[in-house]
């Protein structure tokens, strides 16, 4: 039976969790920054502290991780500093075409579809029914919400999120680290740190990039 270590013990960690039960996957050890806030319905599992207060003393070694953390800046930082190897969650409901690839750490949620020639980078959540038509390109850290459909030829840069049920036209370039709000409908590009809602989408901000990324 394959092993992973989890990083992360809130509500997105619980899909995860039952993602990897559903593929046979035993999870060794469990970890949070704030293990004595973590939910009762961890009782079956050994919460240890996290990486970040304690660096040198850290287990990198051993099963594979996967870093259960919603939050695509702390999923960042937390990769940056985990000196372990990554894990895939992929739903056995999912479609991911032959011609795509997914990279590590990266999770795939029930009923996603990820269509040809799509590039999905690393430590991504793909969420429940979100569909990434072909020839894509899903940068590292990036969340695309359920039921948020991308056409085409879309690009999406490194840690931005797309929320629930938006839409992107094929051809758009979305940058890193922006934010799209629920139900947005994107029909032109978006650049790096923006904020943008509405239909059709308009900025509405264009974030800090130091509190972006952090």
């Amino acid at each position: 039976m394959k092993k992973v270590r989890i990083y992360g013990a809130g509500g997105h960690s619980q899909v995860i969790r039952k993602v990897l039960e559903l593929c046979d996957v035993l999870v060794t050890e469990t970890f949070d920054d704030r293990p004595e806030t973590v939910h009762s319905a961890y009782t079956d599992a050994t919460i240890e502290g996290g990486v970040r207060d304690a660096m040198d003393s850290f287990p990198h070694d051993g099963d594979p991780v996967i870093i259960a953390v919603g939050n695509n800046c702390q999923r960042a930082e937390i990769a940056q500093f985990l000196k372990s190897r990554f894990e895939k969650a992929i739903h056995p409901s999912s479609i991911i075409a032959k011609s795509s690839s997914v990279g590590e750490g990266t999770v795939v949620f029930a009923g996603a579809i990820i269509q040809p020639n799509t590039v999905v980078g690393k430590h991504v959540i793909v969420n429940t029914a979100a569909s990434i038509d072909h020839d894509n390109i899903i940068g590292d850290y990036a969340h695309i919400s359920p039921k948020a459909a991308l056409c085409g030829h879309v690009e999406v840069g490194e840690g931005s999120h797309v929320g629930v049920g938006a839409v992107v036209i094929p051809k758009i370039k979305i940058g890193k680290w922006c934010t799209i709000g629920a139900g947005t409908v994107v029909i032109k590009d978006v650049p790096d740190y923006a904020t943008v809602v509405g239909n059709p989408g308009r900025v509405i901000k264009i974030n800090n990039p130091v509190t972006s990324e952090k």
